[in-house]
């Protein structure tokens, strides 16, 4: 029982020797690169619109993770949620009208892994960054 008092109190003692945890600015919860918008970064935002322009095309392109990997590489990106999504659905109404006239050279053309079902995603993703880069 002794023991176990000791080890509660030196518990305390190095806990309050620590300070408290709001010692960290930021928002609260330790975050130092809090900017203000609810923890919502841009490419957050981006994926989200993306996300919610066509749920399908968006798993897709992205895979299992989408959401993650969809923040992760459009980390630097600062563009308005709204016009990207529109990009991105535009994309994928083109894919959906490519696949529609000829399936078997759509799957050929898009289509790199064993039996071509990446077609689709494929499509989605180089029409998108086709649009993103402008033509000179």
């Amino acid at each position: 029982m002794t023991k176990t008092l000791i080890a509660v109190a030196a518990c305390a003692a190095v806990l309050l020797a620590a300070g408290p945890a709001s010692a960290v600015p930021g928002n609260g919860n330790g975050n130092a690169g809090d900017n203000g918008n609810g923890g919502s970064s841009d490419a957050a935002k981006l994926c989200a619109a993306q996300k919610k322009a066509d749920p399908a095309a968006f798993k897709a392109v992205w895979g299992k993770h989408a959401m993650r990997d969809c923040i992760r590489a459009n980390r630097d990106t600062a563009t308005d949620p709204a016009v990207a999504a529109e990009e991105f659905q535009n994309a994928a109404q083109e894919c959906r009208a490519e696949r529609a006239a000829d399936p078997a050279g759509f799957a050929a053309t898009y289509g790199t892994n064993h039996n071509d079902h990446n077609a689709f995603g494929k499509c989605v993703s180089t029409h998108a960054q086709a649009e993103e880069t402008p033509s000179a």
